[in-house]
This record gives structure tokens, sequence and C-alpha cells, in this order.
């Protein structure tokens, strides 16, 4: 709970880092993840239930009152083989210390309340207009007592925990089934996908389950058998579809180059593919964020072919550069599965903020490029602001032309086979 009340101070930035988990057995410390991120995949739902039977909104309260209660409804909805009467006792005494004596009593009396509204568990959705919410298995729970909004865009913003503004915003360009299936990624929890992996291995291996994209499974093991699988095969790596494909048109419209740039690397998923794809050329990566600069670095500390350098550095190559990929921060709403947190931030505010970056970044790199080079201009948005407005605002100030364009919507909803899962997002090369 003191997690949560450290995200509530930080909303709608969440910092989702790993839970410290000293000290608890493997179990409570798998437990104690699953609560809090069954808390942040269903924040906004979670809200919407709790004001249903608070005097007054829960924000206005408390904030460690307000982590206690989402973390105690966020399990007796969407955790259901934890005990109620276990979860309202640890919850109140939780409150008691953190809060106050009294704080005790108004927890127990909205927690069982809580516990009344909870329906029946069914397998298939019931109609539209249902008083019933999702859950990331494909199940449906429906609810004792009409609380979600009338309104559908706001129901739908309810049912799968999402801003209305964001859900109207992508009603504005969707069909009513296109946004349904949009609304509900984000609840899916999101497979680990791998590529690289001999064909014979992914047919044999228990552990993984073919995918459709051809190349790719899903790992269903433990992450230390994931580590043993990665280190048994070097060319194996765990990257999802919309991320390779980016690449991969990339070097269809290229052919050879000499030298690659990727100056927003990240963890250097992209980075390893660039490898693969172009073995005759040099590359050079960074990353503006010590954290993932650090693990850039790390992980290509043995490669003759990837130089991982500071940013401070990289105008050394100005005019040389054959490919420069620009995987500019972005809002991810195409990768709200893997990035739950990532959908509270999105609107107009924080969209602005972003358009303005990734100008900032193309405009700060432009001089790398050489005579006849390409700008790989990638995000994992689905936004037209971050997308197709800013190839168009590329194109217009820098002279630039579109070689190719790709966009993908997320795929894969509740109850689907992680074999037909997949990120959103945009690839724009321009040259």
């Amino acid at each position: 709970m003191r997690f949560i009340a450290e995200q509530i101070r930080r909303w709608p930035d969440l910092d989702l880092r790993p839970l410290a988990t000293a000290g608890l057995d493997e179990r409570d410390a798998r437990l104690a993840q699953a609560i809090c991120a069954e808390t942040v995949r269903r924040w906004k739902t979670l809200e919407s239930l709790l004001n249903a039977r608070l005097r007054r909104p829960l924000i206005e309260n408390e904030v460690n009152l307000q982590a206690a209660l989402l973390v105690g409804a966020a399990q007796i909805f969407f955790l259901e083989h934890q005990p109620d009467y276990a979860v309202v006792n640890e919850t109140v005494a939780w409150a008691k210390r953190r809060v106050r004596p009294k704080a005790g009593g108004l927890v127990n009396a909205v927690l069982r309340s809580m516990i009344d509204l909870r329906g029946e568990f069914l397998e298939t959705r019931p109609g539209v207009s249902a008083e019933a919410l999702p859950l990331s298995d494909g199940r449906w729970l429906t609810l004792a007592d009409a609380v979600l909004p009338e309104d559908p865009i706001e129901r739908l913003a309810v049912q799968t925990s999402h801003p209305v503004e964001l859900i109207a915003r992508w009603n504005n360009r969707c069909s009513p089934a296109e946004l349904e299936r949009l609304a509900l990624h984000s609840l899916v929890i999101a497979p680990t996908l791998i590529v690289g992996l001999p064909s014979e291995v992914i047919d044999s291996h228990d552990d993984l389950v073919p995918h459709n994209a051809p190349g790719f499974a899903a790992w269903s093991g433990s992450h230390a058998g994931l580590v043993e699988l990665l280190g048994e095969h070097r060319d194996a790596r765990v990257q999802d579809p919309m991320s390779f494909d980016a690449v991969r048109r990339t070097r269809e419209a290229t052919g050879p180059v000499d030298l690659i740039a990727d100056v927003c690397a990240g963890s250097g998923t992209k980075t390893a593919h660039l490898a693969l794809a172009y073995p005759e050329a040099k590359i050079i990566a960074t990353d503006v964020d010590r954290r993932r600069f650090s693990m850039l670095h790390q992980r290509f500390a043995d490669s003759d072919r990837v130089a991982v350098i500071e940013r401070e550095r990289l105008m050394e190559f100005a005019g040389r550069v054959d490919l420069l990929l620009l995987d500019v921060p972005c809002s991810n709403s195409g990768t709200l599965a893997r990035r739950v947190e990532a959908k509270y931030r999105v609107d107009t505010g924080h969209l602005a903020s972003l358009v303005a970056l990734q100008k900032q970044v193309v405009a700060d790199h432009l001089a790398l490029r050489g005579g006849k080079s390409l700008i790989a201009y990638s995000t994992c948005s689905l936004e037209p602001e971050e997308n197709e407005a800013q190839s168009a605002w590329i194109n217009r100030w820098h002279r630039t032309r579109v070689v190719t364009e790709f966009s993908q919507k997320p795929a894969g909803t509740p109850g689907d086979s992680p074999a037909g899962y997949r990120d959103g997002g945009y690839l724009a090369l321009l040259g």
C-alpha cells in the first residue's frame, strides 16, 4: 500500500519500478507484485466503484486512505483467490496504523460494500448495456447494482480503466467495434514474445507457443527459464512483431549502409535487431536517460559493431550517418498492455509536450545525416499528432519525402491466445 500511496502522490506520472520485496518469501513477493499491478491496471475502474459508495470523492481523502481503499478493492474485484475476510482485516489494520485509528471503520464499511457490489463471473460477455466489468482472462464480472455511467463513452472508460478523454479521442476516428478492441487491449496481461529461436525449439519446448508472426513465439515459463533459453540461443531476443517490422521494413527500403545512428536507443531492442539486419554496418547508439544508457552500455559491452557513446559525442559523426533512427519518446498509446501506467497521461497537455519534444529530437540530430542518408522516424503511439503529422512536419521544414510509411494497431483482447498478440506503433522512412 505504501507503493500505491507513492503513486497517488505522483499521479499521473507513475513510476512503476520493480517493487521492493526484500524480506518476503517468493509466494508473498509474487502476491504483492500482483496486487500492485492489478491496482494500477484497473485504477480508474476502482476509483469509479469506490466513488459510488463514498460520501466524498476518493481523491479528496488522505493519500494513505486512498491507497488502502484502492488496494483493498483491487483484491476484492480482480484477485478472486484472496479471501474477502483476509483482505478486509489486513486493509483495516493497515489503515489504523498508517492513517488513524478511526479510519479502520470507514475502510471496513467501504470494502464490505465492495464485496456486496461484486456479482458473478461470466464466461462470455453479457449485453453491451449490462452492469459488468471485463477481466484480463476474458471473463466478465457482473455488478449487483447500477453504478456504471450511462453514457457509452464514459462507461467504456470506466470498464477498461481509461481516462474519458482518451476513449473520446479514439472514438472520433474508430468504429465502435475497433474502439472496444483498443480499450480492452490494455487489460491483457501482455505476453513475453521471442524472435530468433530455431523452429524446432519453438515446436518442441513446453513453455513456448508459436506466434502468428513467422519466427516468433510466446513464452509462458519462469523468468529464470527465459534467461536460460536466451543464453542457449544467442540470436534470440525478446521483441514484439511491431518493433521487428519497423527494422525489417527499414532494411528493405535502404539496402546496405555503412553507418547507423540509434539516438533514442532505450534498452537496445531495436539496436540489436539493426545489428542483425545490417551485418555490414557500424552502429552508434545512445540514450539521454542515464539508467537506460547504463543498460545499453552493458548490453553491447562485448560488441565489435555497436558502439555505445555519450550523447555529447554524437556530433563527432556529423555528416557521416547513412541511417538515422529516431525512435522518439512518445505517449506509448500503442503499447498500453505493456505500459499500463501510460494510459493515464494520454491527454491534450501531455501530447502537446511530447509533440514539441519529438520535434526537438528531430532538429537536434539532423546534422548527423550524410548526403543520401535516410531518417527512420518511429513511435509506439497511435496518435496522429505524434505520427503522420510529425512526418508531414519533417517533410515540410527539413525538405524530406516519405519513402515508406507503416502503422499498426495493437492486437489481442482479454481471453485471446498470446499467439495473436502484438503492440501497435508507427514508422516513417524519410529521405
